[in-house]
């Protein structure tokens, strides 16, 4: 089989976490993709594994260096590989696990996923997907293939999301960086009547909610965030250093959150033109202001 393998660093963490649920990522160029779809390789001989990579219409799906076409550059390589196109694109693997690519624009198109049972659930820009999609498709999250159901996702910062709150233990809620330390932590989350409380260990959510019986204390799910930017991407910048240059490039709100990974950023008054700017641009005042 080729050498598909993760790059050192962010990508490597993401494909070794146990976490339940794992959200990666958080700017623009570092690899997001790439270890996405690295990550049901390592079950793709198991017979009746599945994954599924959702993105949030189809267009997304089969663009220009997307998902679909990622996945054709990596999969093709592999012996015994298979893709076909309908009812939607999905890559098979001899008598092992599928892996396969759907949409979901709407809360109303959740219906059509009732009844599934999959093993590995894959959103791609979470951000764009409601949290009533999520943890709807949480609850599709299951398997007999002996492969332990999980959950993964990629995005990039958008401080009004629903995923900016879900993950704020693990950012900075003054700068909007994420905190270094915190990349990779896991910790534990328990949802109910559509609040969602965390706690360090599933010890203190078995204990706040008297969770006793097995069935009860397999409810708190791991969660964690992986934080990676265009610099974790090596392989990137060697083939493409001028990447770099194009997101320096974007105005301030969109640089930080695609270059920096800024979770707090947002348009607003004072962030587009600085004092200096306005000055430059007005070097007197207009006759006719009072």
């Amino acid at each position: 089989m080729p050498q598909l393998r993760p790059q050192k660093g962010p990508q490597e963490m993401f494909l070794s976490t146990p976490a339940d649920i794992c959200i990666y990522g958080g700017a623009a160029g570092g690899g997001k993709t790439y270890g996405m779809l690295l990550d049901p390789l390592r079950h793709k001989n198991v017979p009746g594994f599945s994954a599924v990579y959702f993105r949030e219409n189809s267009n997304q799906i089969f663009t220009e260096g997307g998902l679909l076409e990622t996945s054709i550059n990596m999969y093709s390589q592999i012996k015994g590989a298979r893709l076909k196109y309908t009812p939607r694109p999905k890559w098979s693997f001899g008598n092992g696990g599928t892996i396969s690519f759907a949409h979901i624009e709407r809360d109303d198109e959740l219906r059509k996923w009732q009844g599934a049972q999959i093993t590995a659930i894959m959103f791609d820009e979470l951000t764009h997907f409601t949290e009533k999609q999520f943890f709807y498709m949480l609850s599709r999250n299951r398997s007999v293939c002996g492969i332990k159901p999980y959950m993964r996702a990629s995005c990039n910062p958008d401080s009004d999301s629903w995923v900016a709150r879900f993950i704020e233990y693990w950012i900075d809620q003054d700068s909007g960086y994420p905190i270094k330390e915190r990349s990779g932590k896991i910790r534990y989350m328990l949802r109910r009547e559509d609040v969602i409380y965390w706690a360090d260990t599933r010890q203190e959510l078995w204990e706040q909610f008297n969770l006793t019986t097995d069935e009860e204390k397999a409810e708190p799910k791991s969660v964690t965030f992986i934080a990676s930017t265009i610099y974790d991407n090596q392989i990137l910048l060697k083939s493409n250093p001028q990447y770099i240059a194009n997101l320096k490039a974007l105005a301030t709100v969109e640089r930080e959150r695609l270059l920096n990974g800024n979770w707090k950023i947002k348009p607003a008054a004072g962030l587009f033109f600085k004092r200096t700017q306005i000055g430059e641009m007005l070097q007197s005042i207009p006759a006719d202001v009072d």
